[in-house]
């Protein structure tokens, strides 16, 4: 009898640490394509020299993928503008020097229980 117990407990246990296991996985994969698409984000947005059209394709994007994105774009005369959607894209942006790019993306774990909002931050120059 002890046996048919230590049994389906061996099987339990097994059967708890691999859900488990792939829960932390698929919340890694997800941090992983936030991150590699901020990295990509940025990238277009430094070598394009802040090109408005890139920037509107850049938010489109992040929508599609279920990101909030939001850029801050600093000029060299000191004025700062913030958009956080893409109708508030500014048509003329000479003179922009720096943007900081932030990206929030979900974070969950169901079987844990987890379910929380992250932020990744950068800047491009």
């Amino acid at each position: 009898m002890s046996q048919i117990i230590k049994a389906f407990m061996g099987v339990f246990l097994t059967l708890f640490m691999a859900v488990t296991a792939m829960g932390i996985l698929a919340a890694y994969m997800e941090v992983m394509n936030a991150q590699d698409m901020q990295a990509r984000i940025v990238d277009e947005i430094e070598n394009s020299d802040f090109n408005t059209g890139v920037v509107r394709q850049c938010f489109l994007q992040s929508e599609e993928a279920g990101y909030q994105l939001k850029v801050t774009f600093f000029n060299e005369n000191s004025t700062v503008a913030t958009v956080s959607q893409v109708s508030q894209i500014p048509y003329g942006m000479d003179g922009v020097d720096m943007a900081k790019v932030e990206m929030q993306f979900p974070f969950q774990v169901a079987f844990l229980g987890i379910n929380r909002q992250h932020t990744f931050v950068s800047y491009a120059k």
